[in-house]
C-alpha cells in the first residue's frame, strides 16, 4: 500500500509519497523554475515575456543586464 502525504508549505506544494517503504520521498509534481534554474513555488513572483521566458523577481536584475544591456545603479 502506498502512503501518499498532502503538504502545504511554502517550499513544497502538492503531494509526496515513500519510495519502496524508504523515509525517502520523491515529488510527484514537477518543478517550476525560471531560464536561470531558479525554483518558483505557490504565491512566488515572476515575469513572463512574450518570447516565452520565465524570471523569477529575484532573477529580473541579471535577465535585464543579460537581454537589454541594463545597467543598475545605486544614487549616493
Amino acid at each position: 500500500m502506498r502512503q501518499l502525504i498532502e503538504v502545504e508549505n511554502p517550499m513544497v506544494l502538492g503531494r509526496i509519497e515513500a519510495v519502496n517503504n524508504v523515509p525517502t520521498f520523491r515529488y510527484i509534481e514537477t518543478d517550476f523554475r525560471d531560464i536561470y534554474g531558479s525554483l518558483i513555488v505557490f504565491n512566488d513572483d515572476y515575469m513572463e515575456f512574450s518570447n516565452g521566458d520565465i524570471v523569477h523577481l529575484d532573477n529580473i536584475h541579471t535577465y535585464l543586464e543579460d537581454y537589454y544591456n541594463a545597467k543598475f545603479c545605486t544614487k549616493k
